[in-house]
């Protein structure tokens, strides 16, 4: 008999905190789910981890493949996956034990064909610290028929604008929802295994615009992200915005395709993407201010034509002499302003602000 859902992990250098993921998924209080565990060529541990759950519950499998990034390990398992649903785990994360049994309940009793539940960030800090930021959210919404869900699309790519914000239209991240297997599937035509970054975004503007009706759930349960110092999406390099730009022509065949996604929204989504790895170049700590200053240089130079404009009018704000100022080549005064901010940030969290 076929699993209601299955749950989708991408495996790559995870032997720390890959039990905790799999014990989370398998303790689930919905027990109709298969977990299909994608070893995307670890040079570690985890293929033999991933065989060893395999071998004691029958309700996993183990996928091996050769090494080819997270978004190549993620289309492996959609093929695989057998499930009404699928959902995806990162290796590092967690989901609490009634998590899917909220969102699949929804899914079957709205007749919805995405839910997305809600999430909360487990920071480590500087020094060993933790602390927890969670997803807020008023109420449970539901966008039904085509035209709200081209209004969702469109919001959706320009979320950024609701950044801390509750209700913010829809997350990034494809891990807090569960898809209709047949869309996620069927959407494999646009989906770049090449991409090293923004693979969720490409793949949940594939599916959402063929949805009939998705729900944003206000949840007891959460995703647990585990945000560490140093891991691959909060990284700022020179090669980031190489690409970012490759997910810009993602989103832009997804366009050509006829998908209800409009190029100006598409260009202020990758200019926010640039924008969050040149503020965080330019803000980095522990970094001698000439280094800033030539990654910052060298990262506007690469930013895809129209992206960082685009961004900045909707966002405006500070950002308009931000950029102003990069653009009359004052670097020096950019990363003075992103290093306080920076700063100021870190001592917040530190604090629990």
């Amino acid at each position: 008999m076929k699993s209601d859902i299955s749950v989708i992990v991408p495996v790559y250098r995870a032997e720390r905190w890959l039990r905790t993921c799999a014990d989370s998924i398998l303790a689930q209080t919905h027990r109709s789910l298969e977990l299909i565990l994608v070893d995307d060529g670890s040079p570690d541990g985890c293929g033999a981890i991933c065989d060893k759950y395999a071998e004691k519950d029958p309700r996993v499998r183990a996928i091996h493949k050769p090494n080819g990034g997270v978004a190549s390990a993620v289309a492996a398992g959609i093929r695989a996956a057998e499930g009404e649903f699928v959902g995806f785990i990162d290796s590092d994360d967690w989901i609490d034990p009634d998590y899917y049994e909220e969102l699949y309940r929804c899914a079957i009793e709205q007749g919805a064909d995405m839910v997305e539940g809600q999430m909360t960030d487990e920071l480590t800090l500087p020094g060993g610290g933790h602390r927890t930021r969670d997803s807020r959210r008023t109420g449970t919404q539901v966008h039904s028929g085509p035209e709200a869900i081209r209004r969702l699309t469109g919001r959706y790519m320009t979320s950024f604008l609701y950044d801390g914000a509750p209700d913010r239209p829809l997350s990034y991240s494809k891990c807090d929802k569960l898809f209709r297997r047949e869309l996620a599937a069927d959407n494999l035509f646009y989906y770049d295994e090449r991409l090293s970054l923004g693979e969720d975004a490409v793949l949940i503007a594939a599916v959402l615009p063929d949805c009939g009706k998705v729900v944003t759930l206000k949840t007891t349960a959460r995703y647990h992200r585990r945000v560490l110092a140093g891991s691959v999406s909060h990284q700022a390099g020179d090669d980031q915005i190489s690409r970012i730009a490759a997910v810009g022509r993602a989103l832009g065949r997804i366009a050509e395709g006829g998908k209800a996604l409009d190029t100006a929204d598409i260009d202020a989504f990758i200019g926010s993407m640039v924008h969050a790895r040149i503020y965080r170049a330019a803000g980095a700590p522990g970094v001698p201010g000439g280094e800033k200053r030539r990654r910052v240089k060298s990262m506007l130079r690469q930013a895809p034509a129209g992206s960082l404009e685009a961004f900045v009018q909707l966002r405006g704000g500070s950002l308009r002499v931000f950029y102003g100022l990069l653009r009359m080549g004052l670097a020096a005064p950019c990363v003075w302003m992103a290093s306080l901010h920076g700063a100021l940030q870190r001592r917040g969290e530190a604090h629990g602000h």
